[in-house]
């Protein structure tokens, strides 16, 4: 059963729940990170002549947060999209065009 795909034998309400804990962790780890920030920066001592700088800085974090979920989500997107092309074209037989859409979206340096 270990060398079998997991995807082809394992029941699906359970392949959801083990397919969605990395992501699970991954969002989780993201919104702990920001909360930590926001604590951190809040304590900000007014430094510069820079009145209520804690107030700012956390102001400006309000305002980044929504910016860096929307990047992470068009990333995502992307990524969703690639590996679904991918998998079609892997599926049909078309691996020429598999390749071609791998060899596109790689980030690898040539």
């Amino acid at each position: 059963m270990e060398n079998q795909n997991k995807m082809g034998v394992m029941p699906i309400p359970r392949l959801l729940i083990f397919m969605a804990y990395p992501m699970i962790f991954s969002f989780f780890v993201n919104v702990v990170y920001n909360v930590i920030d926001s604590l951190f920066v809040s304590h900000l001592a007014d430094t510069s002549g820079i009145v209520n700088a804690s107030d700012k800085a956390v102001t400006a974090l309000s305002l980044a947060y929504p910016v860096q979920m929307l990047i992470i989500a068009f990333g995502v997107g992307i990524g969703v999209g690639v590996n679904a092309n991918l998998s079609r074209h892997s599926g049909e037989g078309d691996h020429e065009m598999a390749s071609r859409v791998s060899v596109f979206f790689s980030v690898a340096d040539s």
